[in-house]
């Protein structure tokens, strides 16, 4: 791979994970209501699940979805699912006080959340057919996949780091209603793009 690429794949790769999404919604919440050192198993998940996302898709099962439609509504309908029901725990979240407070996902659900991220899904799409050479090998993929680790993870650290320093802002009980109302609207919200594509 050329510099070229690998630098233009750096620049796509921190504005997918950066810019506000389903990730950054739920790290940003997650933050205000458990704190940043809670939130670390799940922007931990998040990089493992990307990576492996995006290994996958870049050994070949991002073509299942280009090939079968039926793959991709599957995906859709799973997401949107997920995605809302996400959006009413935010809704539905009561206050809690500070030793109390859990984040909203774990590591594992973190991870496993990348699988039904129909946003996750695109930018590992786009990656492996705009910046994976036809033709390379695995040590091109596995580059791909450092990459994304290596400017993902801070991306979504700051996004935790956000959610932390908002705490005090969003201290009351109806403050952080308010917040989980927006975020929860957010996150249904970044539905609407993935039925449109």
């Amino acid at each position: 791979m050329s510099v070229e690429i690998i630098a233009a794949y750096i620049v796509f790769a921190f504005v997918g994970a950066a810019t506000p999404g389903p990730n950054n919604f739920l790290l940003l919440a997650s933050g205000i209501r458990a704190g940043f050192r809670q939130t670390l198993p799940f922007v931990f998940g998040i990089s493992l699940g990307f990576a492996t996302l995006l290994g996958l898709v870049g050994a070949g099962l991002g073509q299942l979805f280009l090939r079968v439609p039926e793959a991709q509504i599957a995906l859709k309908i799973l997401g949107t699912a997920y995605f809302l029901w996400l959006a009413w725990r935010l809704v539905t979240a009561r206050a809690v006080r500070g030793d109390e407070a859990r984040p909203l996902m774990g590591f594992w659900t973190g991870a496993a959340f990348q699988y039904v991220n129909p946003k996750a899904w695109l930018i590992c799409i786009t990656a492996v057919s705009l910046y994976l050479p036809s033709g390379s090998g695995l040590d091109a993929l596995a580059l791909l996949v450092l990459l994304a680790i290596a400017v993902g993870m801070p991306a979504n650290l700051a996004w935790a780091g956000a959610g932390q320093g908002m705490r005090h802002f969003i201290a009351s009980p109806l403050n952080l209603r308010r917040f989980n109302l927006v975020m929860a609207a957010l996150l249904a919200l970044s539905i609407i793009p993935v039925w449109l594509s």
